[in-house]
């Protein structure tokens, strides 16, 4: 079977892009990803591809890995030099690189790191109204429905989250969690 590039035009087998070693490691970072997000990396790469030639697999590999250690983190901070830091799903991470996408006449090319896209995510994750923009509320199970283990199992879920967040201490978050158990 052939596909046909959706950036040049040519064609090729489909299985030539999985031959290589690189090209299986870079498609296996795109199989975990959020689809939202997959999609926005695979435009935000071209802000890194030098003018007159292709981006390396291998560099491709090193930015997608790079991203996906910020994003798994489940947070974003303004740079590596500050501890200040805000919650930032994989939702976020895709509005960030849409935003630069929009505004790329705007950017120095190519990119050399993710160190704007991480200033991009943090100005969103700092704004409450453009975080719930980009990321709709998720619809809830009503309560009278749930039995009781969906209902012990979505309060882990909030404790876990108010630790992530820093709401809670992680001593506290576990003695929160190990209360639950005692009282089921």
């Amino acid at each position: 079977m052939r596909i046909q590039c959706p950036c040049c035009g040519e064609q090729f087998p489909l299985e030539a892009g999985f031959l290589d070693d690189e090209g299986k490691r870079l498609a296996a970072q795109f199989a975990g990803m959020e689809p939202r997000l997959g999609r926005a990396v695979l435009a935000y790469l071209r802000l890194f591809s030098p003018a007159k030639r292709g981006l390396r697999t291998s560099r491709a590999i090193k930015l997608v890995e790079d991203l996906v250690h910020l994003v798994d983190s489940g947070s974003v901070t303004r740079d590596a030099r500050t501890t200040d830091s805000k919650p930032a799903t994989a939702v976020v991470w895709a509005a960030g690189i849409d935003q630069m996408l929009a505004q790329r006449e705007r950017l120095t090319l190519p990119l050399e790191n993710h160190h704007y896209l991480r200033a991009v995510v943090y100005g969103i994750a700092s704004d409450p109204q453009q975080v719930a923009k980009v990321q709709p509320p998720r619809p809830s199970k009503p309560r009278s429905r749930m039995t009781a283990q969906q209902l012990h199992q979505e309060q882990i879920g909030r404790i876990n989250s108010d630790v992530l967040l820093g709401i809670l201490s992680k001593e506290d978050g576990e003695q929160r969690i190990a209360e639950l158990g005692a009282s089921v």
